[in-house]
C-alpha cells in the first residue's frame, strides 16, 4: 500500500507523521515556555518524550539495526549512527530533566534552561536527520 506515495513501508510514513508532529509540538512547547507557561510546556515535552519513545521502539529500532547490518561505516550507515546517537542523547538528557522536575510547580529544572538548550537542538537535528533517513531510502 502506498501512503504517502514512496516507496515506504506503512509503518515508515506513519513513523515520519509522528516526527512532524512532535517537531510542531516541540515548537509549540518552546513558545509556551517563552510565554512563562511553564507547566504546559513540561507537560507538552513529557508526550513529546513519550511519543518519540514509542516511535522509537515500534518502528525505529528495528530499522536501524537492519541498516547498520546491511551498509558499511560510510554514507548512510554513518548518518543512521549519528541519527541513533543523537536519538540516545535526546532520550537520556529528556528523562533526566523530567526526572528533575517531578510534576513540580515551579519545577526546580528552572536551573536546567541550559541542558534544555542542547536537548532542543539535538531533537530538532534528530528528527531532521529522520527525515533524511527516510528521504534517501523511499523517496
Amino acid at each position: 500500500m502506498v501512503f504517502l506515495g514512496t516507496s515506504a513501508p506503512l509503518q515508515s510514513d506513519l513513523s515520519l507523521i509522528i516526527q512532524v508532529v512532535i517537531l510542531v509540538f516541540l515548537v509549540f512547547a518552546i513558545t509556551r515556555a517563552k510565554k512563562k507557561e511553564y507547566m504546559r510546556h513540561a507537560y507538552m515535552m513529557l508526550i513529546c518524550l513519550t511519543l518519540t519513545l514509542w516511535n522509537a521502539f515500534i518502528v525505529m529500532v528495528p530499522k536501524v539495526l537492519s541498516l547498520i547490518r546491511m551498509y558499511r561505516p560510510y554514507g548512510l550507515s554513518l548518518l543512521v549512527r549519528v541519527h541513533l546517537t543523537f536519538g540516545v542523547i535526546v532520550f537520556l538528557l529528556g528523562f533526566y530533566l523530567i526526572w528533575v522536575w517531578r510534576l513540580e510547580e515551579p519545577g526546580p529544572c528552572f536551573k536546567q534552561s541550559g541542558k534544555m538548550r542542547i536537548l532542543a537542538g539535538l531533537w530538532v537535528l534528530e528528527i531532521l536527520g529522520g527525515f533524511l533517513i527516510y528521504y534517501l531510502l523511499y523517496v
